[in-house]
């Protein structure tokens, strides 16, 4: 797929928080706000592969706002992430990702974004060059699904050694296939990036189980995954912690990133990933209308 003009803007929702039957209110309230299409996201996924009926009523909601849930972010975590090295689990892992690959791609969705995984490099520190046979071989094993339903396979960039802009790049360029490509997380990027005055003893906590006492910060992200980019995840921070803040709120210099976005050979939407709680659907509308406007 080539990038498209204008790209559509899916927003995400912390919907872990909604009760199943206010689903359908919150949903209401975004398209009062003015929004056509939402973020199939990891938790709504991860119950439908156990929950279908929450499928259908999704479908049936979406259906009747006249939205469309036009992005999905996959099942995350220890036991679904590209490099799970647990041999008993992966026949399920690849399983349950077909499936939930499935649902995505009947809902409308044009990628799958995808986790390389953390938890062996965070607590065993097994080196990337082990780690990379197993997200591989799920890979392989999913691309061929994902080819038959068209739908793009986006890695994500993130905060750990195990997935950091170059390693995101591996997989696809090892690949070098239509239907892998990168989800550019651009909160993960600005924690990764250096800036003049940084201070490694203010980064967050989750960075001294990730790297210990040095932290390998790494310029240059986008630069690096722009020719891949298929789909990104839209949050603002500090520099310093993945607090998934609201755009403007942070030191992301927002005019700059969508302009370069927008460059993206491949770029065919943007997610919202900002938390949700305590935030106003008007606030989080208005506020990505902002920094999106041409």
């Amino acid at each position: 797929m080539s990038a498209v003009k204008n790209p559509p803007l899916a927003y995400y929702y912390s919907w872990q928080n909604v009760p199943d039957n206010m689903i359908l209110n919150i949903m209401t309230e975004f398209k009062d706000n003015g929004v056509d299409h939402l973020v199939f996201s990891h938790h709504w996924i991860t119950r439908i592969l156990q929950e279908p009926l929450l499928y259908t009523n999704l479908r049936r909601y979406a259906y009747q706002l006249g939205m469309q849930i036009i992005e999905v972010h996959a099942p995350w975590g220890q036991c679904y992430d590209l490099a799970c090295i647990d041999k008993a689990r992966r026949p399920y892992l690849i399983a349950d990702h077909k499936k939930a690959m499935a649902y995505a791609a009947e809902s409308g969705c044009r990628t799958y974004t995808m986790h390389i995984g953390a938890y062996e490099s965070v607590f065993y520190k097994t080196p990337n060059e082990e780690l990379r046979k197993y997200a591989v071989d799920t890979l392989e094993q999913l691309l061929p699904e994902a080819e038959k339903l068209d739908l793009i396979l986006a890695v994500e960039n993130s905060y750990e050694r195990s997935n950091t802009p170059d390693e995101a790049a591996y997989y696809i360029e090892y690949f070098n296939s239509p239907f892998i490509g990168c989800c550019f997380d651009v909160g993960h990027a600005n924690l990764m990036s250096p800036f003049p005055g940084k201070q490694r003893e203010k980064y967050f906590d989750e960075m001294d189980l990730a790297w210990g006492e040095t932290v390998e910060e790494y310029s240059g992200a986008y630069e690096k995954l722009a020719p891949y980019i298929v789909t990104c995840h839209l949050h603002d921070n500090n520099g310093y912690a993945d607090s998934h803040q609201l755009p403007g709120t942070g030191i992301i210099n927002w005019k700059e990133l969508i302009a370069n976005l927008r460059k993206c050979p491949r770029l065919l939407s943007m997610q919202t990933e900002t938390r949700t709680d305590g935030l106003s659907i008007r606030k989080l509308t208005d506020t990505f209308r902002s920094i999106t406007a041409e």
